[in-house]
């Protein structure tokens, strides 16, 4: 009866509650349809992407769809394949280096969480140093600043400058990451810079780099954001530019994803630049020369999804910690830091400017970080940034940053017996640092990389 009574007054108290149960199994039967509609669509994409499992060699393929993602024994695929690899030579899995390191953190000198660095000098003979050079700025898309505070106040200045520097001196060169304020930045200028722009990157003086809309955080984002920021930036770039990108450059995420990774492998690129990983997992990797790799994602035992990755070894990707293991050192070779400005070093040794008397001394001193830098790698060419966020607004930073450095490189080149080159092609015949590698096994890292 009162059963009866609660259903013929859906109004009182029990009746609401069997309408919240009703329409809360409804939802329930809602999320269950889409999960497995979305299950199908998972599935039905990795069969597209990888028809050619079948030669993937033992220990199976892609990712499988839910219905058969635990093996017997409970464990998950990708974790099983992690376990299998742990014995392949040329594999590293990180979740075994974490178990390796104390994260203590002693005092590593002039490179305060790394370690001394030295060489003999001779290492060079056969093979000289070869530098690249790469000039960039960092653009929040908002931060202390909104997004709109932040393109008037600064980086509609630094493109507007990049446009007039870039033009007179084919030596010269830049990349920009965040396709967001490009695209704006592309709005207010008319089509004769917009031509301009396109003959830069036709020439390799400016390359857009990852393509994304954004640098997009990799710890909190999920993978469909991640998708669809890099889809908005490649299809502007591919609509107003003609071009696609083929080098990530992700130095402030707060961690990286092997998500990401993917991703990028899967958008065409060939190549990527991380920075922000915890300082013992460089501190090792440096020790094993290891900084540079082709990272694999630890569910996929082919090469198919390998991306070749560079690693920064110091603390930031501004230009004190860019050059060398040495800060104050290379502070000295920031120009924006040059006596009178508003920027200045902290380790109180300013810049100077480099002059017929000093260029000597100011040359082998940065080519002493140079070689250290090089060190941890186990190839001889050597990626160095110069830049940081919102770096060349002002006219007189890109002045004072090329000249300067163009007599120091005039020096180098100058001077054979110093064995540096400083390169100013697009990229190493070959393909990137990697494709110089002369020596030393194939490495492949299974990362995880937060810190």
């Amino acid at each position: 009866m009162q059963g009866a009574e609660l259903r013929e007054h859906p109004d009182t108290p029990g009746g609401q509650v069997d309408n919240d149960l009703s329409r809360l199994q409804q939802k329930i039967d809602e999320l269950e349809r889409l999960l497995s509609d979305n299950n199908r669509l998972v599935a039905t994409l990795r069969d597209y992407l990888l028809p050619h499992k079948a030669s993937w060699g033992k220990g199976g393929g892609a990712n499988v769809s839910s219905d058969s993602a635990h093996s017997q024994d409970g464990t998950l695929p990708g974790c099983r394949l992690a376990n299998e690899m742990k014995d392949e030579t040329d594999g590293v899995q990180l979740l075994d280096v974490y178990d390796l390191l104390p994260f203590d953190n002693p005092d590593g000198g002039a490179w305060k969480q790394g370690f001394e660095i030295s060489y003999h000098g001779n290492e060079w003979d056969e093979q000289p140093l070869e530098l690249f050079l790469v000039p960039h700025s960092h653009n929040d898309p908002g931060w202390l600043k909104t997004f709109d505070g932040y393109y008037q106040d600064q980086t509609r200045h630094i493109l507007n400058n990049m446009l007039i520097k870039l033009s007179e001196d084919s030596r010269r060169k830049m990349i920009w990451a965040e396709i967001s304020y490009f695209s704006k930045w592309w709005n207010d200028i008319d089509e004769q810079k917009r031509e301009m722009v396109k003959r830069l990157v036709r020439a390799g003086q400016l390359e857009l780099v990852t393509g994304g809309w954004v640098m997009a955080d990799e710890a909190n984002s999920h993978y469909f954001a991640l998708l669809d920021q890099l889809i908005e930036g490649h299809q502007w770039i591919q609509r107003h530019i003609g071009v696609k990108p083929s080098s990530g450059w992700a130095v402030d995420p707060f961690g990286h994803s092997p998500s990401m990774a993917y991703l990028l492998k899967g958008a065409g690129l060939q190549d990527m630049v991380i920075q922000r990983v915890h300082y013992a997992v460089k501190k090792h990797f440096a020790r094993q020369q290891t900084l540079e790799f082709q990272w694999r994602q630890s569910w996929d035992p082919s090469p198919r999804s390998d991306i070749t990755c560079h690693m920064m070894p110091f603390y930031s990707y501004d230009v004190p910690h860019t050059c060398g293991p040495n800060p104050s050192i290379c502070c000295q070779f920031d120009f924006h830091r040059l006596p009178g400005g508003r920027v200045y070093c902290p380790w109180r040794i300013s810049p100077q400017p480099i002059t017929e008397q000093n260029v000597q001394e100011r040359a082998l001193l940065l080519l002493d970080q140079y070689r250290q830098k090089s060190r941890l790698f186990r190839s001889p060419v050597l990626l160095v940034p110069l830049g940081d966020d919102f770096r060349f607004t002002d006219s007189s930073e890109w002045d004072a940053q090329f000249s300067n450095y163009q007599k120091l490189f005039d020096y180098f080149e100058q001077h054979p017996e110093l064995h540096i080159k400083v390169n100013t092609r697009d990229t190493c015949e070959g393909g990137g640092a990697e494709g110089t590698r002369s020596s030393g096994p194939r490495l492949v890292l299974h990362l995880s990389l937060f810190i």
